[in-house]
Parts: structure tokens; sequence; C-alpha cells
């Protein structure tokens, strides 16, 4: 039986797409996995019960749960190997082990908390270490000779908090491994038995510049809990709020590069660009880094009714500006010689990794999670990809991006500012729901489990966990000095990974 099958013969639960299976059928699970391709978005543990979420589709879920047996569940990791930091995760916050794990070394505790495995039943003592972390090198590193240097996370910059731990000859990384959970702060607890509202907020602040695609995915799954839909305005304010946030990181992100790379022209006209569509749009939305406008049953803007004519100004500005940044970053000497060689990611590490989004598109994916989206229908387009899988081609698929992106503005004013979105009240019922949206760096799910009126818990698929391997996987061959490069060009957020 392939995995699917297996899956499908456990126990119903009262959600239709989650079965309950015993530890042979879990175990039958992860073997059939050694050879199946059915997508995995995610593990997470609840202190009495592991679970994997898989897609089957773009829109179709499917869950598989397993009581924890002693604490312990038979691991994913062997045949997904992103799983790991899943598994690592759980034993971290709820000393859940994954028996024959593919690594087992902590993940966000590093012996410095002050309980270990702290949302467990019952909480073990305070962790040894008071000062700096220690780290714990893989045995793959070990055999690599071990590390020899390292990157992070205090740097004085703007990068993401993560230690990054290299072994080099010469000025050639030949190894490199991560240590995280510097960005940790406690969101799974924070969200247990919290107000839906207070989690909402708390959803927007997973992962800087991508608020909008986690409130949203939220918002769904509260409301697909609750058996409720919005109405149409709402959705496309939405969509307005998501498109809007993905042209407003990607100029960010185009202009980190420019400027790590040298084109400093460049990354200032980017930025210029990026703050002039800011300061046009904070008026009408409210604020500038577009947090909490994504509600359950709705949208809350300052200005409803003025969005369709901000959409029509951004589009003007982008039919002005656009076409010369993009021909400027085309054109610009050296700048595409400087990123061609940097980071290439193959389509066999995607396929071990899981990871979607602009990295995927830009190693030939075609895995626009908008395409399935209903509301999108008549404003998505094919984004053409490039198949080159280096820094430079993700950033051109970041710059045709953005042109895409100011387009759906432009056809969606007409259809916006008619009824100032609306908002539908919810009855908050005991149950479970899922939501999907496509954020700036790929597909962005929350599971949600609503019990007396209140977020029992929540769990998150951000793209983080999948970069960071991919990140890890292509530094060996490159510049130590480019490993900020690399790293911006795939969209590595230790925020969103530590949780």
């Amino acid at each position: 039986m392939d995995a699917v099958s297996l899956i499908y013969a456990g126990q119903e639960t009262d959600t239709p797409w989650r079965f309950r299976l015993d530890e042979l059928g879990w175990r039958d699970m992860v073997t059939a996995l050694g050879h199946d391709t059915l997508p995995f978005a995610g593990l997470w543990c609840d202190g009495t019960d592991v679970h994997a979420l898989f897609m089957l589709s773009a829109t179709q879920p499917l869950a598989a749960t397993l009581a924890l047996e002693d604490g312990r569940y038979p691991a994913l990791s062997p045949a997904r190997p992103v799983s790991s930091l899943y598994e690592r995760m759980a034993y971290d916050l709820y000393d859940a082990e994954a028996m024959w794990a593919v690594d087992v070394r902590p993940l966000v505790d590093h012996d410095v908390w002050s309980a270990t495995a702290p949302l467990a039943a019952s909480p073990g003592p305070a962790g040894g270490h008071k000062g700096q972390i220690s780290f714990q090198p893989s045995e793959a590193l070990l055999a690599a000779g071990g590390a020899n240097g390292g990157a992070g996370p205090a740097t004085g910059q703007m990068e993401t908090p993560l230690h990054v731990a290299i072994a080099f000859s010469g000025e050639t990384i030949t190894r490199a491994e991560t240590v995280s959970g510097y960005a940790h702060r406690g969101l799974a607890q924070r969200w247990r038995n919290s107000r839906v509202d207070d989690a909402c907020r708390l959803s927007g602040r997973v992962a800087a510049g991508c608020s909008v695609a986690h409130q949203a995915a939220f918002c769904q799954a509260v409301e697909a809990a609750c058996g409720s839909a919005v109405g149409p305005e709402a959705g496309l304010i939405r969509i307005v709020l998501g498109e809007l946030e993905r042209i407003l990181l990607h100029l960010h992100t185009l202009s980190g590069l420019a400027r790590g790379a040298g084109a400093l022209v460049v990354a200032s006209r980017y930025a210029w660009f990026r703050e002039k569509l800011l300061a046009e749009s904070a008026l009408v939305i409210g604020s500038r880094l577009l947090m909490d406008h994504c509600v359950p049953g709705g949208a809350s803007l300052r200005d409803a009714t003025g969005l369709g004519d901000l959409c029509s100004r951004l589009a003007k500005l982008g039919e002005e500006i656009y076409p010369a940044l993009a021909n400027l970053w085309r054109t610009y000497p050296a700048l595409s010689l400087r990123l061609s060689s940097l980071g290439k990611v193959d389509e066999a590490l995607l396929d071990r990794v899981g990871l979607d989004g602009p990295v995927a598109r830009a190693s030939g994916r075609d895995c626009d999670g908008r395409r399935t989206q209903r509301i999108y229908q008549s404003l998505w387009r094919l984004t053409a990809g490039r198949h080159g899988g280096t820094a430079e081609d993700r950033a051109l698929v970041l710059l045709d991006e953005i042109g895409e992106s100011l387009r759906m503005l432009g056809e969606a004013a007409p259809r916006l500012g008619l009824t100032a979105g609306g908002r539908v009240d919810l009855t908050l019922q005991d149950g479970e729901g899922l939501g999907i949206t496509e954020g700036p760096w790929g597909s962005v799910i929350y599971w949600v489990q609503l019990h007396a009126g209140r977020v029992a818990q929540v769990f998150v698929h951000d793209p983080a966990p999948a970069a960071l391997m991919v990140f890890e996987a292509s530094l060996p061959g490159q510049d130590v000095a480019d490993v900020a490069l690399v790293r911006q060009s795939l969209g590595v957020n230790a925020a969103a990974l530590d949780g």
C-alpha cells in the first residue's frame, strides 16, 4: 500500500482529513514514504499525540496522528529529511523522542532555559549553561574536520539571527551547519488557550515581512474551523495586501542583494521605490508593516473605501518606475556575474527537502500556489520561470514577481472600495481548520484547533525549515565571504524557524 492508502486506513477523527494510526500503521507509513512522493508539510506534537501533515494537492490536506507511547514515536526523518527539524523542536518543547531520527541535536533549547521540555506535562530542570551557547557539531561536520570558522548570530548587521559553523579550506567552504534558537519566542506556548484575536496578532509576528501571509492563513484556518468564509471583497482585500507585501519584501531582498554585491546604486534605487510605495499605501491601509489588517472574519483597514484608488496609484507608479528598475538590475555592470555562481540549488535537493516558492521556481519548478486559489483566477497569470537555480536566477524571479504583483493591483482596483470589505461574525465552535496562502517565500499553512471559544493549538508550516536545509546544502564550494549573499537569496528566516 502507498502512504496515502495507509493513512486513509486509519481511524477516522472529527476532522475529515485527519486519521489516527496505531504504531504499526505509522511505521508502515514511514516505510512507504521512503519510495512515495507525497508532499510533506510538517510534524508537531501536542504533548499527547504527534501529528504529520501532508498535502495531496495545493489545497487538499491529509494528516496522520499517533499517540505517544512513553513519550516516543517512530521518526519520519529517515523518509523525509526536513522532518528532522520538526522532530528536534518537538523534543525540545515536549520531550517527545523520535526513534531512529537522523538528527537528535537540540534545535532551540541549548541548555540555557529555566526548564527543559517546558510544554511537557512535567517540565524538566533548568539548563546548566548560563553563558554562551556551545555548538554541537554533527557527525558529518566532524568527519569533515570540524568547524574552523563561523558567522553570526551577532554581527552588528540586520541579517536573521543564526550561527553558521563553517569548515573551510583556504577560502572555500567544505561543510557548513547552522545553530538556531536565538530568535525563539515561545510561540507554541503563547498560542495555547489564547483568545482568537490575540492568537491572530501573534501570527503576524512569526516572520518579519510576511505578516499578511501568516495572518491570512491563520484567519482562513479559524474560519474553516467555524464553518464560515469571508465575502468576495474581503477576500480580495486580503489578496491585495498579500501582493503588496510580496512587492515590498522582494524589493527589500533585492536591495540587500545588490548592496551585498557592491551595486550600491541599484540598492538605493530599489530601497527608494519601496519607500515610495510604503508612503503611498500607509495612509489608506493604516500601517507600514501591514500587520493586523487580516482579522478573523474579514479585514481591517483605516480607509477600506479608498483601497481601489490606492491600487490604481500603485499600479501607475509601477508603470512609471518598474521598467527602468528592472532594466537597471539586468544591465548594471558585473551584478549578474557576481550572483551567477552563488548558491546553486538543483531539483534533487528540492525533492529532498520539499521547498517551494521563488527558490523552487528559479530552479525550473512550477509551484505557485496562487494558481489554485479561486479568488486569483481572474488575476493570476503564469510567471515566467528560470532554470539555473543560482542566486541570479532567484533575483530575476523576484524581479518578475514584483512586476506581476503590480499588474495584479491594477487589475483588482476596479473591484475594490465598493463595500469596505465587511466582516463576518464567527461562531467559535470546537473544531479544527486549515488555512493556506502563498507567501513571498512560499506556501504558509496554519492548522488551528479551537476549544471552548479559544485557540487550543496552532501549527505553522513556513518555508523556513526547508530553506535552512537548502542553505546548508548549497554552501559547500562557495567562498566564505559569500555566506550572507547566499542566505539572503534563499530567504532564510531564523525567527520563523525558531518559533
